[in-house]
């Protein structure tokens, strides 16, 4: 038997055999192929850099540059999920698309 799951944005229960979607988010690090080099000269700064890395813990290190997770959410957090991902810039109070839908 399954065990019980639950939706890991709003805690829903999500029973065996009900709708449920699955988000597999990865995030890593970008690079546009452009390098500065440091007033400091590149020795110096490699100094730093390996001085830094080893003070480090090796997992942090690794999620700077490449992390994966998984989501599962109900139906309604994935569609606010998608439509927030799609139109991040209207923020948390956006208008509206069908105006019947307002509760007054």
């Amino acid at each position: 038997m399954m065990e019980n799951r639950h939706c890991l944005r709003c805690g829903k229960e999500l029973p065996a055999g009900t709708l449920t979607y699955v988000v597999h988010i990865r995030v890593f690090a970008g690079f546009d192929g452009l390098l500065l080099e440091p007033e400091e000269g590149i020795d110096q700064q490699l100094n730093q850099l390996l001085e830094q890395v080893e003070k480090s813990d090796p997992k942090e290190l690794e999620k700077e540059v490449y992390e994966e997770f998984t989501l599962l959410l109900c139906k309604s957090c994935r569609d606010r999920f998608v439509d927030e991902t799609q139109h991040p810039w209207e923020g948390p109070f956006r208008v509206p698309k069908d105006p019947n839908r307002i509760i007054h």
